[in-house]
């Protein structure tokens, strides 16, 4: 997988970033930089090609989500954070868009690996993933009020489904689509300082 990581010497907290639909590894560097510039970073590029944009997972001919295909790469993907980020103790998920239903399905599948979850507009529904416990999992979600790709009823669900298991979840919505605004950089920014994300050097 292409993949680009900057291993700090200074923490032993790490950031797996994910990019949204057409995106590519260094995309998320500055929500990283605007949380923690201390951490070290682990972005990776989605293997998956659509009409030439990168992605994480497949999609049938409707444009719902290849489930099979959601679990395969997840378990690969896993598999590669595993290896590349075997030395750092705490992992922090940040994906935007296809990169946050990524994000998401990583978190379920084996959430004792991953510490937290920011998630920028997701719209994976829940009965793709799995139904294992978040409890002290922190997990923040943004939406955009008039998003048509990810409507904020969709995020409103998971969150709703984080919560039931276990996870403190949060949602944030902006005026605005499904593009991902500096606003929610803040949003970000000030729920990562409130929960002191970073500050757990055990």
């Amino acid at each position: 997988m292409k993949h680009f990581f900057h291993n700090s010497d200074e923490s032993n907290h790490a950031f797996i970033l994910l990019h949204g639909m057409g995106g590519r590894e260094t995309d998320l560097l500055p929500v990283a930089a605007t949380l923690d510039l201390s951490m070290s970073v682990l972005g990776i590029r989605g293997d998956v090609i659509e009409k030439g944009s990168h992605r994480y997972f497949k999609r049938l001919e409707d444009g719902s989500f290849d489930k099979e295909d959601l679990q395969n790469r997840t378990e690969e993907l896993i598999e590669f954070i595993q290896q590349k980020a075997k030395n750092i103790k705490h992992l922090h998920l940040i994906g935007y868009s296809n990169g946050a239903n990524m994000a998401a399905s990583l978190l379920l599948s084996k959430p004792d690996l991953f510490k937290s979850a920011i998630l920028f507009h997701p719209s994976i529904s829940p009965h793709l993933l799995g139904k294992e416990s978040l409890e002290g999992k922190k997990v923040l979600m943004t939406a955009g009020a008039i998003d048509q790709q990810s409507p904020p009823g969709q995020t409103a669900t998971l969150k709703k489904f984080f919560t039931e298991l276990g996870a403190s979840a949060s949602l944030s919505l902006t005026d605005y689509g499904h593009e991902l605004m500096k606003s929610e950089f803040t949003v970000a920014a000030e729920w990562w300082e409130e929960n002191k994300l970073s500050g757990e050097e055990e």
